[in-house]
């Protein structure tokens, strides 16, 4: 009798074993069942925005690789971009995603990190720099190992090759600007820049020119003033006219947005713009056209124009009206392109 209750208590042991079991297994595919109906339904949201016009643009202040680390509601559809890159938005899926696309030529729509979600990444970096100092001054965040996995070692302490492995895919995710970009805003405090800065969803055209000359003639201009006082009031009637309160200007900011929201082009008048600095510091993002009539003389002046050609998107220096009209043309062409798939 002793041994057949021994017996029966191991068959017990067995069946119960054998029960969660299968309740593992019921509950395993169940989270697979309802994983596979989330990216279901987020595929056919998708669809759906592809016929939604484009509710709003961004640029971008960080770089975005997500093929590293893929965990999209659509895997395989999250979209990467570069610094200074434009992204249309569509709509917002939830409050880590938007749908939209990046404004290049045979890009699809797919999904976007939104500021919350790099906002974690970018926490998940300052964690990890907590076992490991990092050297790089270009992480903003990344997503590390948030998920369980099968080769977990458990409560085994890491080893200092594995994090230095894990410290390199983290900041393979997402960067900020490199530091020769980050010079350029070395007054400005790193932390506080957002991920993106809202644009108009077309950019407006700006014409610079005839030439960067055009900056030293008004120098010129002005250092005449001292010796014919006579221009003097006129040179200041001229100056009172063009002078706009920061009310008026941002009311011509918001009707530039306004015009954008048709996704047509937009040509902007600006003829006392003379270099793209004057609109670095507004939202308007606008595509740079330098009309270069002046040619360089030297190979300093060359090296000087050559850094500030960076600063443009066309260069126009074809010496026929047609030619140059020909190469505008073209290019804006390829950007209504890549703003109309």
């Amino acid at each position: 009798m002793a041994g057949f209750a021994h017996r029966n208590r191991r068959g017990s042991g067995d069946s119960d074993f054998s029960h969660r079991e299968e309740d593992l297994d019921l509950e395993a595919g169940n989270r697979e069942t309802l994983r596979r109906d989330a990216e279901r339904q987020a595929a056919l949201q998708l669809e759906r925005a592809k016929y939604k016009p484009v509710a709003f643009a961004v640029c971008t202040n960080v770089e975005y690789d997500g093929s590293l680390d893929d965990d999209s509601p659509v895997h395989g559809c999250a979209v990467s971009f570069k610094v200074k890159d434009f992204l249309h938005i569509k709509e917002k899926y939830n409050n880590d995603w938007w749908i939209g696309r990046l404004v290049k030529e045979g890009h699809d729509l797919g999904f976007i990190p939104s500021p919350v979600k790099l906002e974690s990444l970018r926490q998940q970096t300052a964690k990890a720099g907590k076992f490991k100092q990092s050297t790089s001054t270009t992480n903003l965040g990344a997503l590390d190992n948030m998920m369980p996995r099968s080769e977990s070692r458990g409560s085994t302490p890491p080893t200092p090759e594995d994090d230095e492995y894990n410290a390199k895919k983290i900041t393979n995710i997402v960067t900020t600007p490199p530091t020769k970009e980050k010079k350029k805003l070395i007054f400005k405090k790193q932390e506080n820049l957002p991920p993106y800065d809202v644009v108009p969803s077309m950019r407006p055209v700006v014409l610079v020119g005839p030439s960067l000359k055009v900056t030293a003639d008004i120098s010129l201009a002005k250092r005449s003033l001292l010796n014919n006082p006579n221009k003097r009031a006129l040179m200041e009637r001229a100056n009172s006219r063009t002078s706009n309160s920061l009310a008026e200007i941002q009311t011509e900011i918001e009707r530039i947005f306004e015009l954008a929201r048709s996704m047509q082009l937009v040509i902007l008048d600006c003829d006392t713009i003379n270099h793209p600095s004057q609109l670095a510091k507004t939202s308007l993002a606008p595509i740079h056209v330098l009309q270069r009539l002046i040619k360089s003389r030297n190979k300093s002046q060359s090296r000087n124009m050559n850094v500030q050609m960076e600063l443009f998107d066309v260069l126009l220096d074809e010496n026929q009206l047609e030619d140059a009209c020909e190469h505008l043309a073209d290019f804006l062409e390829a950007y209504w392109r890549a703003t109309h798939p």
